[in-house]
């Protein structure tokens, strides 16, 4: 099964649309996102409607913050996050759709396991709060607890450069 990874789209329409160009000319079964669907880019919403059609999508820390009170942001990120709720809030906009899109990003999990996969935006450990960098898969204590776990392959989003294919 050959999948599409991408993750980290924070509201940016114009590159997510350019990332799924990239996917289309290559023979994918599947498209997932590892979260970070808002936060930052002008076009929360469009990025909802395109990615609730993707096979698979994991809540990211962003995504989460939109929902909730955003705790450990920083300023700027904090204010990125309640501008993202009044886009999706637009007064003007579909009263169904923003259900649809409100319900779709509350019903997001944080983790997903298929065979011997793992699926997360950050890490396994703490697939919101944590982050995993290159240096720490050559720790081999972080490499067993917040890395991977006990599946073969772990998959992480955060901080990913979007449009990977696998």
């Amino acid at each position: 099964m050959k999948r599409a990874i991408v993750s980290d789209i924070h509201g940016n329409l114009e590159a997510l649309e350019a990332v799924l160009a990239d996917i289309a000319k290559e023979t994918v079964d599947s498209v997932y996102c590892l979260g970070d669907i808002v936060g930052y880019g002008p076009n929360p919403r469009e990025c909802i409607d395109r990615v609730i059609s993707f096979d698979q999508s994991i809540l990211g820390n962003h995504d989460q913050g939109a929902l909730y009170d955003p705790e450990g942001f920083s300023s700027g990120a904090e204010r990125a996050i309640f501008w993202t709720r009044d886009q999706l809030e637009m007064p003007n906009g579909d009263p169904g759709q923003t259900a649809k899109r409100w319900q779709f990003l509350s019903e997001l999990p944080r983790t997903v396991r298929e065979g011997p996969f793992t699926f997360v935006h950050g890490s396994v450990r703490n697939p919101l709060s944590e982050y995993v960098f290159p240096e720490d898969t050559h720790n081999p204590k972080k490499a067993r607890t917040a890395v991977c776990d006990d599946r073969a392959v772990c998959v992480s989003g955060a901080h990913a450069r979007a449009g990977s294919v696998h």
